[in-house]
C-alpha cells in the first residue's frame, strides 16, 4: 500500500516527508490548498449548511484530504459527523483529520489492521506559557522550565499535539472525554513522544504508554498516534 500523498497542486514543505511518521499500512494525505463545497457529497453538504466561512472551508478541505485516503482503501461514499466531530466511516475503516491555518491532512487505515488512528496538526508557537496551566502538569511544566525558551515554545506546542493525537485515537474506543492532566507527557525529545495514561479509560489501564511520532515540517507540527491491532 502507498504510504505518503500529497496534493499534486501542494506547495513543498520544508522537510516534509513521512519517514518514521506513519506505519505501514497507514495512508496519510496532506494539502495547503484550501477546498470549496465542490468537494462535497449531497448528505455532506446538508450538514454543512449554516456553516461559518472558516468552519465550511475547514470541513470542505477536510473531507477532501479524508475521501483521499478512503478512495485507496475501497470507499468514495459520504463521510458524516459522529460524536465530538469524529468522521463516521464504513466499519472496515479507521480515519482521523486534522489542519491547522497552513496545513490540512488526513490518515486512514483498514479496520483489520488497526483499531484506532488519531492526527493532529499544529502551527509552532499556538501554545503560550499563560496556557501551560491548563495542559500540562507540575512535571510537564518543570520539564518545559528546563528548556531554553525556544526549545520551550516548540515543545509545548508539540506536547499539546500529541495528546491531541492521542485524545482521538482514543475516543472511537473508549467514549470517553479525557482532560489534558488526565494524560501525562514523558520528558523525551525527538520525533516518538510517550503519552502516559494517568486514569483508568475504557479499556485502557491506569498507567499504559501510548507513541506519538511527531515530525517538524517548516512552521507545522504533525504528530500521530495508532492502535495497531
Amino acid at each position: 500500500m502507498k504510504n505518503g500523498n500529497f496534493d499534486p497542486e501542494m506547495l513543498p514543505l520544508p522537510s516534509l516527508d513521512f519517514q518514521g511518521l506513519f506505519p505501514v499500512g497507514t495512508v496519510p494525505f496532506f494539502t495547503q490548498n484550501r477546498r470549496g463545497v465542490e468537494v462535497l457529497l449531497p448528505r455532506e453538504a446538508e450538514i454543512s449548511e449554516g456553516y461559518g466561512s472558516k468552519r465550511l472551508s475547514d470541513f470542505c478541505t477536510g473531507r477532501y484530504c479524508l475521501r483521499s485516503c478512503t478512495n485507496i482503501l475501497g470507499f468514495s461514499g459520504e463521510i458524516l459527523i459522529g460524536d465530538r466531530g469524529m468522521p463516521i466511516l464504513p466499519p472496515g475503516i479507521v480515519g482521523t483529520v486534522s489542519h491547522s491555518k497552513v496545513l490540512s491532512g488526513a490518515v486512514a487505515a483498514l479496520a483489520n489492521d488497526f483499531l484506532s488512528v488519531g492526527l493532529d496538526i499544529e502551527s509552532n508557537g499556538r501554545i503560550n506559557r499563560d496556557m501551560w496551566h491548563l495542559l500540562f502538569n507540575d512535571d510537564e511544566s518543570g520539564f518545559l522550565n528546563s528548556l531554553a525558551a525556544d526549545e520551550q515554545v516548540l515543545t509545548a506546542t508539540k506536547y499539546f499535539s500529541a495528546k491531541e493525537a492521542f485524545y482521538k485515537m482514543q475516543y472511537p474506543l473508549t467514549g470517553m472525554y479525557l482532560d489534558f492532566h488526565d494524560v501525562e507527557m514523558l520528558p523525551e525529545q525527538g520525533d516518538t513522544l510517550c503519552v502516559v495514561l494517568l486514569n483508568e479509560a475504557g479499556p485502557f489501564e491506569k498507567g499504559r504508554r501510548f507513541e506519538v511520532n511527531a515530525k517538524v515540517a517548516g512552521n507545522e507540527i504533525i504528530t500521530f498516534c495508532a492502535l495497531p491491532k
